[in-house]
């Protein structure tokens, strides 16, 4: 956590006491990596739906820092009732936040994660959304450009291809995903729900990624079956140079072709090799970065993530969940391309 005090921060002691005039100056003058007024307004008003006396938690680590304190700023300036907590940054997608930040959290009316490393499928965030309601936005490795481009997204209909997709998974029984470069995959998702991703999180205790734009599913654990050819995207590694394999044995990551994915992936053992997620991009503002945030959202991909499921209705549980994107994929729901 960070040792600055500003206004509106937790390490804050006396709200009676709250610094005016040249602090207020010299605060907004300082150097931060810009936050737009649009994408903040439309983060807080749009996709959080903040309400005049609710009470917005800004939480970030030290790599995110300059973009989570611009972002600060511009609540502030907008007459959010804020507080940033800052946090030194995790060493794995999924790992736990410190407990004065699980605290805090479930405390906040709304909550922002500006995290180099996703709190997505922690206990922490879940607990405060299922538990607590609070409404969270999370932001894992954003940068300002990738806001500017993917936040002005026509939500609405976002929303309704996000709808029918999610609706189909829901549906669906077998999924079977292929594309030109050698994917060829089976899955069962029978019995599982597919989880939406639209951008709206206004309802108590709603929760998804920003930029957003993604149907997902669970597959039932140790149904999947087939090859994996990455050609989009991974973590650790960005936009993806020469195709990686990985030869997928009854619901788990067998034969991993690069050192880098296989050393990744076998680090919190067999647990996060599990195929926990079937995603489908949907923003038409997306594109392909090398920044899994965003590229798993861009339409006309797809990504296969390992390891934790159990925050969308699988039933494994590790401290890691790695998305890999694949391009241009066939897709067919019980034998039906969607």
């Amino acid at each position: 956590m960070s040792s600055t005090q500003l206004p509106g921060t937790f390490a804050e002691g006396n709200r009676a006491a709250r610094p005016t005039g040249l602090f207020w100056l010299s605060f907004f003058l300082q150097p931060v990596l810009p936050m737009q007024r649009n994408i903040a307004e439309t983060i807080i008003k749009v996709n959080l739906g903040y309400k005049k006396g609710e009470e917005l938690l800004v939480v970030c680590d030290n790599k995110l820092h300059d973009l989570a304190y611009g972002f600060y700023k511009e609540s502030l300036l907008l007459g959010c009732e804020s507080i940033i907590m800052e946090m030194v940054a995790r060493d794995s997608h999924g790992e736990e936040p410190p407990r004065t930040v699980a605290t805090a959290l479930k405390n906040s009316d709304l909550a922002v994660l500006f995290t180099s490393m996703s709190l997505s499928h922690t206990k922490t965030r879940k607990i405060a959304c299922h538990k607590y309601g609070v409404r969270i936005a999370s932001l894992p490795g954003a940068t300002g450009r990738m806001l500017e481009r993917t936040i002005p997204v026509n939500y609405s209909s976002l929303k309704n291809s996000v709808k029918r997709v999610t609706r189909l998974l829901t549906k669906g029984k077998k999924v079977e995903v292929r594309t030109g470069n050698g994917t060829n995959l089976t899955m069962s998702i029978e019995g599982r729900k597919g989880f939406p991703d639209n951008g709206l999180y206004v309802k108590g205790g709603s929760f998804g990624n920003l930029p957003a734009g993604e149907a997902c599913i669970a597959p039932r654990e140790g149904t999947t079956n087939g090859r994996l050819i990455i050609d989009g995207s991974a973590p650790f590694m960005g936009r993806i140079k020469r195709p990686i394999e990985i030869i997928i044995k009854n619901g788990y990551a067998r034969d991993i072709a690069s050192r880098e994915v296989r050393t990744a992936l076998k680090s919190f053992g067999k647990a996060a090799l599990n195929v926990a997620e079937l995603g489908i991009g949907l923003n038409p503002r997306a594109i392909i970065t090398g920044n899994i945030l965003e590229d798993e959202k861009a339409k006309n991909t797809a990504h296969i993530a390992f390891g934790n499921n159990k925050s969308f209705g699988g039933k494994i549980s590790c401290p890691s969940h790695l998305d890999f994107v694949f391009l241009k994929p066939l897709i067919k729901i019980d034998g039906v391309k969607i």
